[in-house]
């Protein structure tokens, strides 16, 4: 799908339609994108192209519509506020220090090899479970971090694929069904146990504590549930992508990484970042910002038009598919210099003055801007400049060869090599 549009927007330009087994227009001008997400978002939901993402997290913010959506997002806006950030900044720094210092036990001063993309899926993981929960309440509720863990990242790669109908009974469909079962009844104990205790800052405690700003009410156990494999899906895989395909977009460019680990050791010293330090890495922030601009997880996203609309002079009709196209509007020639050009320097304050906002799009915008997206930012240039300061970091060549494919979120088709060695 990815390098279908790619082509097709290079032939047919920055809107056009498509027919992949259901009428679609797709849009790469940052104006046309503004439009949908902005300028006439009422008339883009998240219609029936979300039943397979709903199937999965059900109701939550990134799936609801309407009113319902802005009183959710209001309701959960204060655990993404900068005062809750620092809190939930250190469950990231304790996460990394104990994963990064785990490898150095393992491997003392020796070089060894990773697949990038497991072992960031692995440390990911554990960062939200740690947002999230805290670091003891699965074992309050009888759950194992590790089974949840393993489970959701299934739930994950179901996402990602074209399932069967769920009403066939396949094996695929049954393991699905089987293991949506155990995750469900694993957060329903943590969400119960939650309850029991006093507020301490982790992000199932702030959705427990919230109340809606109309009724006063609480969420419910469904409605926390819903959040919570939001913030699962949503929340680890998206930044343990965005830190494979920077390891990729850094093979062959020594500069680059001895320019971030020099950043690391003047800003760090001996010791980890903490929330203070994310806006001082400001060379790692550029690095990230550049992988997101040319790798960013999520490639598109889809809305369905509720009537017709022009689109840069392009009929939409009601009922289509409309998909702004983030990776084409990331590479277009009228906004970037150079646009396929790995280089971190185009967002230095200097350079990113005067540039289109609707250009540069990784965790969508408008109103629907991902809620998450700052949590995001401040994890990948935490975890980041905490593997930098403990280890010498290589990159496999064929790291080079690996290839985008999209279907939610975009995975590299093959295993990404970095090899480690103790500083």
């Amino acid at each position: 799908m990815l390098q279908f549009l790619e082509q097709a927007w290079r032939s047919h330009g920055d809107v056009f339609g498509i027919d992949v087994g259901f009428r679609a227009v797709a849009v790469a001008h940052p104006d046309g994108i503004k439009r949908v997400l902005a300028g006439n978002a009422k008339n883009y939901v998240k219609g029936k192209s979300y039943d397979g993402v709903r199937r999965i997290i059900g109701n939550g913010v990134l799936a609801l519509e309407g009113e319902a959506w802005k009183s959710r997002r209001t309701l959960l806006q204060p655990a993404f506020h900068r005062s809750a950030l620092a809190g939930l900044t250190q469950a990231m720094v304790d996460t990394g220090r104990a994963h990064f210092d785990g490898l150095l036990a393992k491997h003392g001063r020796e070089p060894f090899e990773l697949d990038a993309h497991r072992d960031m899926v692995e440390l990911t993981l554990d960062v939200v479970v740690a947002s999230l929960f805290g670091p003891d309440l699965g074992t309050a509720a009888d759950v194992s971090y590790e089974a949840l863990g393993a489970a959701m990242e299934l739930v994950s790669e179901r996402g990602n694929g074209v399932p069967m109908p769920k009403w066939l009974p396949t094996p695929a469909n049954r393991h699905f069904a089987r293991t949506m079962d155990e995750v469900e009844g694993a957060v329903f104990r943590v969400i119960e146990a939650g309850r029991q205790r006093p507020p301490n800052g982790t992000l199932l405690s702030m959705l427990l504590e919230s109340r809606d700003a109309d009724t006063g009410q609480p969420l419910t156990n469904r409605d926390v549930r819903d959040e919570v494999f939001t913030m699962f899906i949503a929340g680890h895989e998206t930044t343990a992508l965005t830190l494979t395909w920077l390891f990729t977009l850094l093979e062959g460019r020594p500069e680059v990484l001895e320019a971030m680990v020099a950043e690391v050791d003047r800003v760090l010293g001996d010791r980890d970042p903490g929330f203070e330090d994310y806006p001082r890495l400001t060379y790692l922030r550029q690095v990230v910002d550049e992988a997101l601009r040319l790798r960013g997880p999520v490639a598109m996203n889809a809305r369905t038009a509720v009537a017709d609309d022009e689109l840069l002079g392009h009929r939409v009709r009601a009922g289509e598919i409309v998909m702004p196209f983030f990776y084409g509007a990331h590479r277009h020639p009228d906004f970037w210099d150079a646009p396929e050009q790995f280089d971190p320097s185009r967002f230095s304050a200097e350079r990113s003055a005067n540039r289109n906002s609707w250009s540069y799009v990784p965790f969508a915008a408008g109103q629907r801007q991902c809620i998450g997206n700052v949590f995001s930012l401040v994890e990948t240039v935490v975890l980041l400049a905490q593997l930098l300061r403990r280890f010498h970091l290589s990159i496999d060549p064929s790291a080079r060869d690996v290839k985008p494919v999209a279907i939610v979120t975009v995975r590299p088709d093959r295993p990404v090599k970095i090899t480690l060695r103790a500083r």
